[in-house]
């Protein structure tokens, strides 16, 4: 079963190897958050939230 996506489908695997993959990416952030200098922060915070809303995007669309 293909999800569509803007045009194009992608299948539950690939999404889920993406949820994986951002999933990895959010912990690395999370290391990162306390090893950087305070001014950075809010650009790791920034990328933080938008990989969580990306994840919440692919977990909608494999509900479906």
């Amino acid at each position: 079963m293909a999800v569509e996506n803007a045009g194009y489908s992608e299948t539950p695997d690939l999404l889920e190897a993406e949820l994986f993959g951002l999933e990895e990416t959010l912990n690395i952030l999370r290391d990162e958050l306390t090893s950087v200098a305070p001014g950075e922060r809010v650009h790791v915070v920034r990328h933080m939230r938008e990989t969580r809303v990306r994840i919440a995007q692919i977990r909608m669309r494999l509900l479906r």
